[in-house]
């Protein structure tokens, strides 16, 4: 049965195969940029982990040697031998003077008045 007006031949050329092909690729290519963002910001993380650790271990590094200056200062037989050259101190204990330091009374209170 022939209908009375004709159906247009252009409209129909239109297909959904193209627009589904177009958005696919479309797809495609943001999550292939997106994989090299990540990538990107992957490599980035971990040069700045790789900087960061090397300077917790310059850090841990330097700390050892301060621990190693301190105990050097402050061993005993260092600090003796300097306290004998440089401060002219001595272990000899027969100049020392023996001083008590009484408490005085109160002005109120006599030695008699208790």
């Amino acid at each position: 049965m022939l209908t009375r007006f004709p159906r247009p031949t252009h409209l129909n050329a239109f297909k959904w195969r193209g627009l589904f092909l177009f958005i696919l690729i479309m797809l495609l290519l943001a999550s292939l940029v997106g994989v090299v963002r990540v990538q990107h910001e992957i490599r980035h993380l971990e040069t700045q982990y790789y900087k960061s650790l090397k300077a917790a271990l310059t850090a841990h590094e330097e700390w050892g040697r301060l621990q190693l200056e301190k105990k050097y200062l402050t061993a005993p037989a260092r600090v003796e031998q300097l306290a004998r050259t440089q401060l002219n101190m001595t272990s000899d204990k027969s100049n020392f003077e023996t001083l008590y330091l009484y408490k005085e009374a109160p002005d109120s209170l006599e030695v008699g008045d208790e």
